[in-house]
């Protein structure tokens, strides 16, 4: 939405909007998406600016990417204006008023805060605990029977329950009440609805007799008491050490504005209004940080949102709909600016399956839809319609692909690189997905450790070596003439343990090969120059080691390797584009950690690379290339040509796959999995929950 194409003097709800008072409380801007509630804030905020004598004006969204994007709305030397996100208001607050003898505070990544929250629950994960020990709290819990999958669904947990403004101690006793709720005054479990909703292989977990409630309720209980125990140790060793999460900087900040009066009058006094965009997809944190500041009513705070738009209640627990709800005014903005109304009929559509009239009569082309025969055949459309567009003189970075996650776009990045076609990608990714990224580790793990067999053959058959499988076979064998042993190891008992019989040598043979060139003499030619140079650099980038910091030494490595053997075009430019990503993540780690090495930073990756949830915010870095978007990157963006892959159960909507454990202050803790003596699979709480609380239809509904 630009200046121009909303003309104040056209547009009654921007009147409006403008017209209505500053100071009063919270006032709500709501509508479709392309009507003008984002230029209609931004303009309020400038006036604000402009108008208030004293204070600033908080400029924000829920994510950090979105309040980047309403920056760049911000005219040149708007003063008196504040666009930052919500952490960095946080942190700010923190450190202005530091509490006597706490540890000054320092921002982390969630991957980082999952390491710590590991080693902080290392005796639970090792059933150390003097109660499971003295058979106080029962082993057999749900999850506990796989400890890392515990651990980071615990994680989840505990995440969510920072960005919902529930401590520890509130936890356990929300816990407690909804078990006692439900256990102590079951629901009918035999009722006609409730046994036609749920699917036949889970109507076991119905019949119940009262002493298998009895046993479920004291596992239950159980999981409670670990989870607030795990709750507390998060809490005590990141928490009160001054490593903070996103998340747990703003819950730090805003209890520390609740219990602190003169903090509370400074954070007014700085900031006399706020304007905040995308407000449905704000966390129960965000808003408590917002009322701390401004009041329960919210006074001076208008808010831009969409309820149709809110896609973050499952995997944040946003509560950003109550917001606008309770607002005291509300404008409704009407007139579409962006979209043409047939792509605006598709989108009704798609949020109301049962409206299929809307498109009755749409003969326009403007929405087109494509049935392809396979995954590699849509790919192959998409690119030749995107080739097209670009022929008949469509700017590249006018084309978007918005796909659910980023993790399903590999296929059309590959297809339009294949044809030369140049292409970013911004969203929610794991950087080390892309090929060129594990060429990249693959690269500074041979500096670091050269007996990493798996990233050592990746380098021997990456661009800067191209050895043959047969050359690889060969440095993986004995050489011609090993040096004889200087005693004889004893013989293999065929009635050993497989582990008895481990030969040491095989761990070592490939990479002793490469590093001393054993085997060289069995190498072609071709083969054994090109090791002997990747021996040379790579003793000099271990040397390097000694003097360099991460940052400088994997720019040295890997201006050697990855970026000295790129392939021309559009595919050398995208992976230059990761491989910068990958070296500034490099520069954010050693920032935090001075003392940190390289060796650190590939530890750190490998456990960001192995999580499913850790994954970083990519945001575009080639101005002239064909956006591939997730849904959260593309929200408030307008193109002139825009393809919507996979749309496929799994994709679009992706399926509900419920955690091990759920949890909501009603109902307390809801454990998935029936454990122990157990005839179900799934406990009787969490069926009857799914169906009464309508789980999964809520979450389709906010997939649409």
């Amino acid at each position: 939405m630009t200046a121009q194409a909303l003309d104040p003097s056209l547009d009654p709800a921007l009147r409006e909007a403008l017209a209505h008072p500053l100071e009063s409380d919270a006032l709500a801007l709501v509508g479709p998406p392309g009507t003008g509630k984002s230029f209609a804030l931004v303009q309020r905020a400038l006036y604000a600016a402009a108008t208030r004598p004293a204070g600033a004006v908080l400029l924000a969204t829920p994510s950090d990417a979105g309040t980047a994007k309403l920056r760049a709305r911000l005219p040149g030397g708007a003063a008196g204006i504040a666009c930052i996100p919500f952490a960095t208001l946080a942190f700010e607050i923190l450190r202005e008023s530091p509490a006597p003898g706490s540890a000054p505070v320092e921002p982390i990544d969630d991957a980082r805060a999952a390491v710590l929250f590991e080693s902080a629950g290392a005796e639970l994960f090792s059933l150390d605990w003097a109660e499971l020990l003295s058979s106080e709290i029962d082993p057999e819990i749900t999850g506990l029977r796989a400890p890392e999958r515990f651990a980071d669904a615990a994680f989840r947990l505990i995440r969510k329950l920072r960005a919902a403004l529930v401590s520890p101690d509130d936890f356990k006793v929300l816990s407690f009440r909804g078990a006692t709720a439900f256990y102590g005054h079951p629901p009918n479990l035999a009722s006609a609805d409730l046994l036609m909703e749920t699917p036949e292989k889970y109507r076991d977990s119905l019949r119940v007799t009262p002493a298998e409630l009895g046993r479920q309720h004291e596992r239950e209980v159980d999981l409670v008491k670990v989870l607030t125990r795990l709750y507390a140790a998060y809490v005590e060793t990141l928490v009160r050490a001054g490593c903070l999460t996103a998340t747990d900087a703003v819950y730090e900040a805003t209890m520390f504005l609740r219990r602190n009066e003169n903090a509370r009058e400074r954070a007014r006094r700085r900031f006399a209004f706020a304007a905040i965009d995308d407000a449905q997809d704000l966390t129960g944190a965000q808003i408590g940080l917002l009322a701390a500041m401004f009041g329960d009513k919210l006074r001076g705070v208008t808010l831009a949102g969409d309820e149709s738009q809110a896609t973050r209640g499952f995997a944040t627990g946003a509560r950003g709909t109550d917001a606008l709800r309770r607002a005291t005014a509300t404008i409704a903005f009407a007139t579409q600016y962006r979209s043409a109304p047939e792509i605006f009929r598709a989108a009704t559509l798609g949020l109301n399956p049962e409206s299929r009239s809307a498109m009755a009569g749409d003969e326009s082309g403007v929405v087109t839809c494509y049935r392809a025969e396979h995954p590699r055949d849509e790919a192959r459309s998409i690119t030749a319609e995107v080739q097209r567009l670009l022929a008949g003189g469509l700017e590249a970075e006018r084309i978007a692909i918005v796909t659910r996650n980023l993790r399903c776009a590999h296929p059309y990045v590959d297809a339009l690189l294949a044809r030369d076609v140049p292409v970013d990608v911004a969203g929610a990714a794991s950087l080390y997905d892309f090929p060129v990224t594990q060429d990249a580790l693959a690269a500074l793990w041979s500096a670091v450790d050269p007996f990493r067999h798996d990233y050592l053959l990746r380098n021997l058959e990456a661009p800067w070596l191209r050895l043959c499988d047969a050359s690889v076979a060969t440095l993986c064998g004995d050489p011609a003439d090993p040096q004889p042993l200087l005693f004889e190891l004893p013989e293999d008992d065929d009635d050993e343990a497989p582990a008895a019989r481990w030969d040491r040598k095989r761990d070592l043979r490939l990479g002793r090969n490469v590093t001393r060139g054993d085997v060289d003499g069995l190498l072609p030619d071709d083969a054994r120059a090109r090791l002997a140079a990747f021996r040379a650099a790579r003793e000099r980038w271990e040397a390097s080691t000694r003097t360099l910091g991460p940052g400088a030494l994997a720019r040295a490595i890997l201006s050697e390797s990855v970026l000295a053997t790129l392939a021309p075009g559009a595919r050398g430019r995208f992976e230059a584009g990761l491989v910068a990503r990958l070296i500034a993540a490099i520069d954010d780690f050693e920032a935090r950690e001075p003392l940190g090495t390289l060796d650190d930073f590939l530890a750190y990756a490998e456990r960001v690379a192995d999580s499913e949830t850790d994954l970083l915010e990519l945001e575009l870095r080639d101005p002239r290339a064909v956006r591939v978007l997730d849904v959260e990157a593309a929200k408030g963006d307008d193109y002139d040509a825009v393809f919507v892959p996979g749309l496929q159960a799994g994709t679009w909507p992706r399926y509900y796959a419920p955690d091990a454990f759920l949890f909501t202050p009603r109902a307390g803790m809801i454990p998935k999995e029936n454990v122990g003596d157990a005839d179900a699979v799934r406990t009787a709480k969490f069926t009857y929950t799914m169906f009464h609380s309508k789980l999964r239809q809520k979450y389709c509904a906010e997939e649409r």
